[in-house]
């Protein structure tokens, strides 16, 4: 009688720990650069808005007002004068569109100054950055 030899031999697996280690050095790289948008360095609260106006121009001059009146470039603590917004604004001021972050405590006397100063270095287009209030309503409903 001869006894024939089954093979319970299953096929390899598929190596799953490399895919895992791709997996997580792009979670690490998302991760760390996740943060696109800069960071003011002067600290300032956003005023609230109910309806937002399309997505923020991301890549323009950010110019930050604090409640005193001076204003500042998004990655400088030193306080602009209007020589540096010049320089900053190029040759063409009127094609040059600026986000401005005034505090909300910012009065609208002394914002209606600094827009007039920005329509006499020749900008034409500002926008004013602000914080959506749906998302702040949300996140104090949420808090305990």
């Amino acid at each position: 009688m001869m006894i024939m030899e089954t093979s319970s031999r299953r096929p390899p697996l598929e190596p799953v720990l490399p895919l895992i280690n791709v997996v997580f050095l792009l979670l690490i790289f998302f991760m760390l650069a996740g943060q696109l948008a800069k960071r003011p360095t002067v600290a300032v609260e956003a005023p609230m808005s109910q309806t937002a106006n399309g997505e923020e121009a991301r890549n323009k001059l950010l110019l930050v007002m604090q409640n005193d009146g001076q204003w500042f470039a998004e990655d400088s603590a030193e306080p602009l004068s209007d020589e540096a917004l010049l320089a900053l604004l190029g040759d063409k001021p009127e094609e040059a569109e600026v986000r401005l972050l005034a505090d909300a405590g910012v009065t609208m006397l002394a914002l209606r100054g600094r827009l007039e100063t920005l329509q006499g270095m020749g900008v034409e287009q500002v926008r004013l950055v602000t914080q959506s209030d749906a998302a702040a309503e949300s996140a104090s409903e949420e808090a305990p």
